[in-house]
């Protein structure tokens, strides 16, 4: 008789949100990145500055590091640059929360082109608020934009008995985890089955395999205030 076989075949893209862009904003292709600007260039009087936020990933999973990059800019007479050496405040509000916590303070770089970097942990859907305070020069500023984290499923399919199970984490005791089947690459996704997890996350299903060809599935678990719509890998089984 033959044994069924599964395979990992790889991780399911999540896509990116579609932000804002005035809280996305960067360089368009093509245009030289501003000039850095010094402190001792600006005026007393007080010139604007902004905030600018260059490319990142604004969807982690659970744990890993978000990487936050962007720019001081000011603009002194016609010459629009940015600034370098001065403070930066990085602040984070996690979904569902009011309350905006203060993580980490960092300097403008002195490279040729002057930005800033921010490294913190993906723990839930937030948004960021970067803030520049100012100084006798230049005029405070600040701009927001969001990251989204989706979970964890640390899934298992065993071979011959088409167990597959895993701990979705983080914190998901006694909710629905439901898997998905396509019953080719090119088909659509279908729910086939759904399970309630342990008090610790803990799931558990019984697939098969088809005769010829392979089954694909999946699992997901449904957006939250907190965690985005989040799929694990896609596993196959087949007969042998």
């Amino acid at each position: 008789m033959k044994s069924l076989r599964s395979a990992l075949i790889g991780f399911t893209a999540v896509s990116l949100l579609a932000l804002p862009s005035a809280a996305t904003a960067t360089t368009p292709a093509g245009r030289a990145t501003p000039a850095p600007l010094t402190v001792a260039q600006a005026a007393p009087s007080g010139f604007n500055t902004t905030v600018r936020f260059l490319d990142f990933d604004h969807s982690r999973r659970y744990g890993k590091d978000v990487r936050i990059r962007g720019q001081v800019l000011a603009r002194v007479g016609d010459r629009r640059g940015a600034v370098k050496d001065v403070h930066v405040r990085l602040y984070r509000k996690i979904d569902g929360n009011t309350r905006w916590v203060h993580l980490e303070t960092r300097r403008t770089n002195e490279r040729r082109h002057p930005s800033f970097r921010f490294q913190t942990r993906a723990r839930a859907n937030a948004s960021y608020r970067v803030v520049f305070r100012g100084n006798a020069q230049l005029q405070r500023s600040r701009r927001v934009t969001g990251v989204t984290v989706y979970r964890l499923f640390n899934a298992r399919l065993e071979d011959g008995s088409g167990r597959f199970h895993g701990r979705v984490v983080p914190r998901y005791g006694h909710h629905v985890v439901s898997l998905d089947k396509r019953n080719c690459a090119e088909c659509s996704w279908r729910q086939v089955a759904t399970t309630t997890t342990t008090d610790r996350g803990r799931y558990s299903f019984k697939v098969g395999a088809p005769r010829t060809g392979r089954h694909y599935w999946r699992l997901q678990t449904p957006r939250s205030v907190k965690y985005r719509r989040s799929y694990s890998g896609i596993f196959t089984t087949e007969r042998r």
